[in-house]
């Protein structure tokens, strides 16, 4: 009996095995430097929109400092690792973090798509942040350059998309994918 991580795993290969990238159009729906295509079969275009509607509602929410409704984009599994900060398993573990980090930084994430890969009921969705995206500090108003580029894992229940496993890391120059 497979348990739920290696279902995951063999189901994510299997979709990568076949998956149809060789027939991707030309989307301009990924931002000024993203390079998101979608499919040309209609169903998986959709399921792409779909799946990247998720991750702009929720980076609306992150601007605006809402966990309440960001919460409602995770599985209640979900796990979410970010940089230095130690993983958190489950949405109700994820609610001190975000809302610590809301207490010091504003942000005007920008999110530029790159991907919005689909696997069945499994959807990887990979962002970046363009050149010149500031975080600011809210004490002192301080402006940091934002080096992001994320991972948003989702995972289709019933007719929803929820984010399962939410990453993201410094990249070396801002900008790149």
């Amino acid at each position: 009996m497979l348990t739920k991580p290696l279902w995951f795993l063999g189901t994510l290969t299997l979709g990568i095995v076949f998956s149809s990238t060789s027939g991707l159009a030309a989307g301009q729906d990924g931002g000024p430097t993203g390079t998101l295509r979608y499919s040309k079969e209609a169903a998986v275009a959709a399921q792409q929109k779909s799946a990247k509607s998720l991750v702009e509602r929720y980076q609306a929410a992150l601007n605006n400092s809402d966990f309440a409704t960001i919460r409602t984009f995770f599985a209640p599994d979900a796990v979410a690792e970010w940089n230095e900060k130690q993983t958190m398993v489950g949405v109700d573990a994820m609610r001190e973090p975000y809302e610590a980090l809301f207490k010091t930084t504003k942000f005007s994430t920008d999110f530029q798509f790159d991907a919005a890969d689909i696997y069945g009921d499994v959807a990887i969705v990979r962002t970046h942040h363009p050149v010149g995206q500031v975080e600011v500090t809210i004490k002192t108003g301080k402006k940091t350059l934002d080096f992001n580029r994320e991972i948003f894992v989702l995972r289709r229940f019933g007719p929803d998309w929820k984010i399962v496993l939410y990453t993201f890391s410094r990249q070396p120059r801002q900008g790149e994918q």
